[in-house]
């Protein structure tokens, strides 16, 4: 009886912590050694589950815009326990962002790890360090 409840227990935590062993890592994706700097408009921002999504209208040096998307790595929960007001209200479309991030590993890829982002010239609070948020 002792045996057959021991590894009922077992196999039970084992399939409870099997989503832990499943979360992406950014580096598989993301030149994490480097950083580029990206300005823009803002078309959407999708403030929701596993993380944020930021998408942009970037100028290329031609003048031709490109679509870009930044994965976030803080998650809503995370943001919003920050105590600065994050919202999915908190960018609008239209908005100008310039973003610090992580390019992606495929060459000419217009995607990102955001690590910085400054909206409409105020720096927005994403971890704990430093950054404000955006006064509405």
């Amino acid at each position: 009886m002792k045996i057959k409840l021991a590894s009922f227990i077992a196999l039970s935590l084992v399939v409870l912590s099997a989503p832990l062993f499943a979360h992406h890592g950014t580096s598989v994706t993301y030149q994490v050694d480097k950083t580029i700097t990206i300005s823009g408009t803002v078309t959407e921002f999708s403030f929701s589950y596993p993380h944020p999504q930021l998408y942009l209208d970037v100028k290329d040096a031609n003048g031709n815009i490109q679509k870009w998307g930044t994965e976030w790595g803080p998650t809503p929960a995370m943001l919003k326990n920050l105590n600065v007001g994050w919202t999915r209200n908190s960018i609008k479309p239209g908005d100008q962002a310039t973003i610090v991030c992580n390019p992606h590993k495929v060459a000419g890829a217009t995607a990102c790890l955001l690590k910085e982002l400054t909206i409409n010239g105020n720096k927005m609070k994403l971890n704990g360090g430093g950054g404000q948020q955006k006064q509405e």
